[in-house]
């Protein structure tokens, strides 16, 4: 409980000093007076036209750092939180390291499909149920305060999970308590970046869940690299690791949750230092806000319906792809090798990272609806030709990316969308909603897989694909937002 007790402290010092950095008369921030306060390289007039605060945001009493320099400092302390959040994408490749006895429920010698993929559906479904209690943290706590108070939750679960020497309890830690705080920290970040940039909410969302989803790409390495340091592959006859590499699980859970906390002080501690401008102004009558004035008449509505809708039907493939690339990999003898394999996550993770601000920005530029329905097309294609990319490496890996692209893009849209359709205010409360389509499609993709495996992985990609086709038609009921 030493763990907990430092995590406390940690969270209430900062807290502390986040009041007297952002107090008026803090000896750390200059006065407006002081020769020290020059001209930013950061200023707005240098910035390119898509990171550009409005004139009318200036930094409170005139002193301290320059409204776009707090933009984009509140912008990098949830991507740097982010890239610890988006860890839970990692399960796809660090289950391979869990011991085969902690790998299903009821025996240690189960067969089939592993219960640990439940690992990443029940992580989101839990996550459904911290982001509507965020809304409140971060009426008390602030919004650094609640992404920190989170990100905390979620260091202390890798690290307590690491003691669990059954699925059971695992699952519990890692999966529900892990999920738990990323709900209770994913929203507060990009609510202050869009007090920041209230013109660019794509823009905002993207970059900040760019870190979401980077931080798979970061921690599939570190991970392999602690876990099985000597690269060692599958037993041919087994399907097992040497026992050294199992040995190396739990201490790798600890030095990820060491890593990880040390990421969430920084960027809580950026958060903190930006002055947030005050919300937008409510819009007028007859915009989204005013159609939509309660939470509950947002999420009951037609437009609300069709988007969650939209989003299981089309995020089921993606997150599936994450759960089971590797299973799928090794069936292959082309592709068999944990080093490969884990570099195909990684680059899969770079693809939906970097593919979540490129999505933010494109969203801003042509709407929702058309590009939700180029990514829907997309991933339909490239699910039907799986199959055909598993005698070549380079297709493999090409596909894959593709389908983890598609993925963070409908997670970098979604609340975009919200915001678009229910205003700036309601628009992350409706997502906090929203997100429950993520965790069923990830528990139906689960589903799907024990149900259909009989059949083979190949059938089960033809049934995804036929699912994001049929969110390619159902868009269009949103019109053009």
């Amino acid at each position: 409980m030493r763990f907990s007790s430092l995590l406390l402290a940690i969270f209430a010092a900062s807290t502390c000093s986040a009041r007297s950095i952002q107090g008026p008369t803090s000896p750390l921030i200059p006065s407006s007076s002081s020769p020290l306060q020059k001209r930013s390289l950061l200023d707005t007039s240098e910035l390119s036209p898509a990171l550009k605060i409005p004139n009318n945001q200036v930094s409170r009493g005139g002193a301290g750092p320059s409204p776009a320099t707090m933009g984009l400092l509140s912008i990098l302390g949830g991507f740097l939180t982010h890239l610890t959040l988006g860890t839970i994408y990692c399960w796809g490749n660090l289950q391979s390291y869990m011991p085969p006895s902690m790998k299903y429920f009821a025996s240690s010698t189960g067969t089939g499909t592993p219960d640990s993929l439940l690992i990443i559906p029940l992580g989101l479904l839990a996550m459904c149920i911290g982001m509507p209690m965020s809304s409140t943290l971060q009426s008390t706590l602030g919004l650094p305060g609640a992404m920190m108070f989170g990100s905390l939750i979620v260091s202390l679960a890798v690290f307590l999970s690491s003691f669990a020497t059954t699925l059971a309890p695992f699952v519990l830690l890692y999966s529900i308590l892990f999920g738990l705080g990323i709900g209770l920290a994913y929203t507060a970040p990009i609510v202050a970046g869009w007090r920041h940039y209230p013109t660019k909410k794509g823009l905002v969302s993207g970059f900040t869940l760019c870190g979401f989803g980077i931080g798979g790409f970061i921690f599939n390495l570190v991970g392999s690299a602690l876990a099985n340091p000597d690269k060692l592959s599958l037993d041919p006859a087994t399907k097992t690791f040497p026992p050294s590499v199992y040995a190396n699980f739990p201490v790798m859970l600890r030095k990820l949750a060491v890593i990880y906390l040390a990421l969430q002080v920084t960027g809580a501690g950026l958060l903190k230092l930006t002055s947030l401008p005050p919300p937008a102004p409510a819009a007028k009558s007859g915009s989204a806000p005013g159609k939509y004035p309660t939470l509950k008449s947002a999420v009951l509505s037609r437009p609300f319906l069709f988007l969650w809708t939209c989003i299981v039907l089309s995020s089921t493939a993606g997150l599936n792809t994450v759960s089971v690339y590797k299973m799928y990999g090794n069936l292959s003898p082309t592709l068999k090798s944990d080093a490969y394999l884990a570099m195909v996550g990684g680059l899969g993770s770079v693809a939906n990272g970097v593919g979540r601000a490129n999505w933010g920005i494109a969203q801003d530029k042509v709407g929702f609806s058309k590009l939700f329905t180029l990514l829907t097309i997309t991933q339909s294609v490239v699910m039907l030709n799986y199959k055909r990319t598993v005698g070549n490496r380079f297709l493999f890996t090409s596909a894959t990316m593709a389908l983890f692209l598609c993925m963070g893009g409908n997670f970098a849209m979604a609340p975009g969308a919200c915001a678009k359709l229910f205003g700036p205010e309601l628009g992350p409360k409706v997502f906090s909603v929203l997100f429950s389509s993520f965790a069923t499609a990830a528990v139906g993709g689960s589903y799907i897989n024990k149900a259909l495996m009989g059949k083979g992985f190949d059938f089960i990609f033809v049934v995804m694909a036929i699912m994001s086709f049929m969110a390619t038609g159902l868009v269009k009921s949103l019109g053009d937002i």
